[in-house]
């Protein structure tokens, strides 16, 4: 009886615990914001040149690689996620090269970022995150890559 009494226990446990980690990973951070949600209707497309590509953000950032852009209103940290710059198939550009980004633009932390939903460097479009903002893994995009599918 005790046996039974702590394989339950056990076995209710991991569920709370998986629950948990599935709302991490799957609920921003600030969703309690309604201002926080990825609005497609508001996106924006711009152009620039990539002054600077950082793998990590630096401090006072939102997690993830971002992009500084240059464009014609001014600098603009272009945040692509924690996948955009890992995996087969992700994105590659080096400073001085023209990109044409999609995305909406957020104030994080009191800072404004451009939030980006899809990159267009060297004629090919690289999906960062779907239309409700989620980004998109690198083994999300190597299935459709088999697929056939573009992201």
């Amino acid at each position: 009886m005790r046996h039974r009494l702590f394989i339950s226990s056990t076995q209710l446990i991991a569920g709370l615990l998986t629950g948990i980690l599935f709302a991490i990973l799957v609920v921003p951070l600030n969703a309690a914001d309604s201002d926080s949600r990825y609005d497609v209707s508001k996106e924006v497309t711009l152009t620039g040149t990539v002054s600077s590509v950082l793998h990590k953000a630096g401090p006072g950032m939102t997690w993830g690689s971002h992009l500084m852009v240059e464009t014609v209103s001014g600098r603009l940290d272009a945040s692509l996620g924690r996948f955009g710059l890992e995996g087969k198939g992700a994105l590659a550009v080096t400073p001085g090269q023209q990109i044409e980004l999609t995305g909406v633009m957020k104030t994080v932390r009191d800072k404004e970022v451009f939030v980006v939903r899809s990159v267009k460097a060297n004629g090919k479009i690289h999906t960062m995150r779907n239309e409700h903002g989620i980004e998109v893994s690198p083994q999300a995009r190597e299935r459709a890559a088999q697929k056939g599918v573009t992201l």
